[in-house]
């Protein structure tokens, strides 16, 4: 699309959707208007009290709002939402979040928004979608999984974020907000609930008031539960904890203090066998008849055809990650404005090994540390307090995180070792600002600075013997090949923008219009390969907000064109030197193009309806790299390079990896009064996706087909919210939905995939005090 064009289709947009509507999500009911601020808590109860749907409010900006007030898209679970969907992991996100792609890869969670993320697990990547625990960026994401207990909400946000986010939020944010601590309020609740599986859970939060100014808040959850796939892998046995402080003195001036605690451990995420096709060459696996079954088995038929004299065995799988984590919040009114001041400490340690192709172990010879990441970080953040024309919110932010690592990676003959110390110190400006010109009508500008240095100390890589081999005559201590070294730093300064308007055309609807930018760090590979470039993005919005029929029926609908320069993908091929490595390389450009609507109708006062639909294009428009030594397993057309052993790969033109063009959602809940109070919910909801290439290596393997599933919930809520019970089945038709995945090092061409869960179901139950 020629940019002309791209801009008429934008106006055109604004001015279809001031008529036509569309795009955020969620309801509340008035009772959650008791935690809101007071002029947006008076919306909800009036639109609540009329039958319509009640506000929710975020702080996706930095500041409470209502969501249906902010010009951008966001999608917002409410704990209730996410207690009745089943959500106890991100991967469950991806369930009721059309155009969002969840999976595990190794022990790190992987998210992608319209195409943007990152399917690599070695803690030299980051991600395009940044995680926020409580407002504080989530350093490394393996820590991120035991975080969906006592929670408020978690917000989704799509599209760059690079003003207030910053880096590493080049395709979105993903924030969980925990419950907080409570000033002259007594109570809590415990949560049990069982599923199949063998699946045990456990979860506990109280708020108890220690005088008129200091509030305390403890929560946790137990989580135990047997694995999805045929060997005991894909299991959650988690521990985790949480402990708040609340200083509140004045309304001037509050202190909040915060520290949890959580432990992952199990078996840890597992592989499946996977081959769309009928036939089952030498470098596709067999397609099983249970699609959880395990690829090792089938991965040691293929070892032996090749007459590897080592085979897999999964049954030493393991994980072992424990996160602590440290971090305040001081907020001061200084009449005018009021300054926030965020600092924050988080250490993972982790220690796992996952098979089948790769897998991290610690290497004892080399350091008995395994993958250990320590972050500290400091924001501070002045805001507005209103009652001007002008908002605005300023802030400075450092972030400085040091990681030291070693792993293995299994290649069947020999295993490829790394260790490595990492170091990364980031420093950042930032001002987003709105002027209201006249009633209703605002311009939006931001801009953010940052300075970045990434450094690799003391990187090796080499190879050691597997089993006793002629491949190589060597010791743990004495490596088959010298070692790689690399001592290399990267520096880059960044700015980033935001610019638009927003315009409420009517009391309940709005219009808007943005362009933003945003980055991803760039970096280096512990390998003989070439370094990769920061990925950037510029994203052209036009959308509408709306509420019809006394706030009955919600139409939000958003027009996006994302453009991206040096998007950063995983690849697993051999270095320059002709080891096999799991790489990051950069696609020249790419693009990302499409619509959201989302629409929730309240029928009746018991009757709620609610869709949503994305249609989202997204192409690599220049994807070519080199693949050193050999000919590389990849479905992109590939030619040699005159006068080397190297091959140059063009995957032009290739729908990008995990961006189905279409996704969508359905539901309908239906509440009955049963008695002196009491209400029982019953809801059915059907999610899908269209077909998507799993891996951007592009094999016929790693290309997955369309799905759709369908839930059920029935919830009874106790008179005077006393008690819950719910019931859910997710996956009802146990569709197999694949997430992912990767090729295995030893066998070009076989894909082992990540697979989402089968058909749950269970029973929670809740009572509050």
């Amino acid at each position: 699309m020629h940019r002309n064009s791209l801009y008429s289709s934008l106006l055109a947009g604004i001015a279809a959707s001031a008529l036509m509507p569309a795009a955020v999500w969620a309801q509340e009911s008035a009772a959650q208007a008791a935690t809101q601020p007071a002029a947006v808590a008076e919306s909800a109860t009036e639109q609540a009290s009329q039958g319509g749907l009640g506000d929710i409010v975020v702080t996706a900006q930095r500041r409470s709002e209502s969501a249906q007030r902010l010009p951008l898209s966001i999608e917002v679970l409410s704990a209730d939402s996410l207690r009745k969907a089943g959500v106890s992991q991100a991967t469950d996100i991806a369930r009721i979040a059309p155009g969002v792609q969840i999976a595990q890869g190794g022990t790190a969670t992987q998210v992608y928004i319209r195409g943007a993320g990152t399917p690599t697990t070695t803690p030299l990547s980051d991600p395009s979608v940044s995680l926020n625990l409580d407002g504080v960026y989530v350093a490394r994401s393996q820590s991120f999984g035991g975080s969906f207990f006592d929670i408020e909400r978690v917000e989704v946000l799509k599209g760059p974020q690079g003003t207030l986010y910053g880096r590493n939020s080049s395709g979105g944010a993903l924030n969980v907000i925990p419950a907080t601590p409570k000033l002259g309020e007594r109570g809590g609740y415990v949560q049990l609930g069982i599923q199949n599986y063998s699946g045990v859970s456990s979860e506990a939060a109280v708020n108890l008031p220690i005088s008129d100014t200091i509030a305390l808040r403890a929560s946790g959850q137990i989580v135990s539960r047997d694995g999805y796939i045929s060997d005991g892998s894909d299991d959650d046995k988690h521990q985790s904890a949480r402990l708040q402080l609340l200083f509140k003195p004045s309304d001037a001036f509050s202190l909040r203090l915060w520290g949890s605690y959580q432990h992952l451990g199990g078996r840890g995420p597992g592989n499946v066998s996977y081959n769309p096709s009928a036939s089952t060459p030498l470098g596709g696996p067999d397609l099983p008849d249970n699609e959880w079954t395990s690829v090792v088995p089938e991965l040691n038929k293929r070892l032996a055809l090749l007459r590897a004299p080592r085979r897999y065995d999964s049954s030493d799988s393991y994980q072992n990650i424990d996160a602590y984590n440290l971090h305040a919040q001081a907020d001061v009114n200084l009449g005018f404005a009021t300054l926030t001041v965020v600092p924050a400490y988080q250490h993972v340690s982790m220690r796992a090994k996952n098979y089948p192709g790769i897998m991290y172990s610690t290497v004892s010879a080399l350091t008995d540390e395994g993958q250990v990441s320590k972050a500290k970080s400091l924001e501070a953040r002045l805001i507005d307090n209103g009652g001007s024309p002008l908002t605005y919110t300023l802030g400075l932010f450092y972030f400085d995180e040091n990681q030291t690592n070693a792993s293995t990676v299994d290649l069947a003959t020999v295993a490829l070792a790394y260790s490595a110390l990492l170091k990364t110190k980031s420093y950042a400006a930032f001002g987003q600002l709105s002027y209201e010109l006249f009633d209703g009508f605002k311009l939006i500008g931001g801009l953010r600075y940052t300075n970045e240095k990434r450094s690799i100390i003391d990187g090796k890589q080499f190879l050691l013997p597997r089993y006793p081999s002629t491949a190589c005559s060597a010791t743990v201590t004495t490596p088959c090949a010298s070692s790689l070294n690399i001592n290399t730093s990267l520096k880059d300064d960044r700015i980033n923008y935001r610019a638009g308007f927003e315009y409420n055309i009517a009391p309940r609807s709005m219009i808007y219009g943005t362009v933003s930018t945003g980055f991803k760090s760039g970096g280096q590979t512990v390998a003989d390969v070439e370094p990769y470039k920061a990925e950037t993005i510029t994203a052209f919005t036009a959308g509408t907000k709306n509420r019809f029929f006394d706030g009955r029926l919600q139409a939000n609908l958003e027009l996006f064109y994302w453009k991206y320069n040096n998007l950063q993908q995983s690849l697993q091929r051999l270095g320059r030197n002709g080891r096999s490595v799991s790489t990051i390389i950069n696609a020249g450009k790419a693009t990302s193009k499409g619509a959201n609507l989302d629409v929730i109708a309240k029928v009746t006062d018991a009757d709620t309806l609610n869709f949503a639909v994305e249609y989202n294009k997204a192409r690599y428009g220049e994807f070519i790299w080199t693949a050193y030594t050999t000919a590389p397993s990849t479905g992109c057309a590939f030619s040699p390079i005159s006068g080397t052993a190297n091959y140059s790969v063009d995957c032009s033109g290739l729908q990008m990896a995990r961006s189905p063009e279409w996704t969508g959602s359905a539901g309908y809940t239906h509440s009955f009064n049963v008695g002196n109070g009491g209400h029982l919910d019953l809801g059915a909801n059907m999610t899908f996706a269209s077909s998507r290439w799993l891996h951007a290596s592009f094999v016929p393997n790693a290309h997955a087909g369309g799905y759709a599933l369908v839930n059920l919930n029935a919830t009874y809520t106790a008179p005077e919210d006393r008690f819950t019970v719910d019931a859910f089945v997710q996956n009802l038709t146990k569709k197999a939905v694949y997430t992912g995945g990767d090729q295995i090092p030893a066998i070009g061409g076989f894909f082992a995939a990540t697979i989402a869960a089968p058909r749950v179901y269970g029973v929670r139950l809740r009572a509050n005090f």
